[in-house]
């Protein structure tokens, strides 16, 4: 379990976090989204045990993080953007080295077999990490933060810079970690892969703007605005001038548009459901439009 309530974080005159609570459980894939400098990672390393909260309190795994910054860090996976690896070492030296801070020695040759396995490393496990493509090395980063068998798992935007099929298969692999019951918390400023979370929270500004299932903020977003799209030849800002558009962005052949409640337009407009970009989007406006 994660637990954290009203957690601040300054930098100096910088707000980084402001009274930041959430709750993740158990076999739970939850997804912390928003733009870079949404406080994402600062949040991260706090529950990792590595920076100290200006306010608030935080529990991982049962361990107050202020109090046990050590025990802390014994208890969870850490694998962040930049993949966590050590690149002049082999696979199966990087998976033997983390083993081995957490694990006792008679545990370690099996952790790494078994992670081996269901990593599908097995062909690469005497390749030098630096040698491996983005994805790979990827997957790598990932199997050495559950190793040890952590039972929480801190996920620092895992997919960055890979492509469609391999973001896909890091996601295959997140799941499941948290089916083995792991709390499994991800970073992304992907709007698309933030619908592969069991349950989101809305970055923005260091703040949670709002937080629930992928339908649960859809719908809360349909409250505040509407969603269409219309194929016109008007020029996209004078479409985004008019009375009651809040946005509007090129989409395919016309234009997709976010509309006040009542808004009534002279175009041929078609109501389509949001997206997660469309929800932030809406739900973010109030705090002064996302990035």
């Amino acid at each position: 379990m994660i637990s954290v309530t009203q957690i601040s974080r300054r930098f100096g005159p910088l707000v980084a976090l402001n009274n930041v609570s959430l709750e993740v459980r158990p076999g739970e894939v939850f997804g912390l989204l928003g733009p870079n400098g949404a406080g994402k990672t600062t949040l991260i390393r706090i529950l990792s045990g590595v920076l100290l909260p200006s306010a608030g309190q935080a529990q991982v795994a049962g361990l107050d993080v202020t109090r046990f910054p050590e025990q802390v860090k014994a208890a969870i996976g850490y694998a962040t953007q930049e993949a966590s690896v050590y690149r002049d070492l082999t696979v199966r030296e990087n998976l033997e080295f983390r083993a081995r801070l957490y694990l006792k020695a008679q545990a370690v040759p099996q952790a790494v077999e078994t992670t081996l396995q269901r990593f599908g490393l097995q062909d690469f496990a005497h390749r030098l990490a630096g040698a491996l493509s983005g994805g790979w090395r990827q997957r790598l980063a990932l199997a050495q933060a559950v190793v040890h068998g952590p039972r929480v798992v801190f996920l620092d935007e895992p997919t960055t810079g890979l492509d469609p099929v391999s973001r896909r298969i890091i996601w295959d692999l997140i799941h499941q970690e948290a089916a083995r019951g792991a709390v499994v918390l991800v970073t992304t400023h992907y709007m698309d892969e933030a619908e592969r979370c069991h349950r989101l929270a809305l970055l923005f500004g260091g703040q949670v703007v709002a937080q629930g299932t992928p339908h649960e903020l859809e719908q809360l977003a349909l409250q505040q605005a509407r969603v269409a799209y219309c194929e016109t030849d008007l020029p996209l800002q004078r479409i985004r001038a008019l009375p009651g558009v809040l946005d509007a962005w090129p989409s395919g052949r016309g234009v997709r548009l976010i509309l006040e409640q009542q808004a009534s337009l002279s175009l041929p407009l078609q109501t389509v459901y949001p997206n997660l970009e469309d929800v932030f989007i809406i739900l973010t406006r109030r705090q002064g439009g996302a990035a």
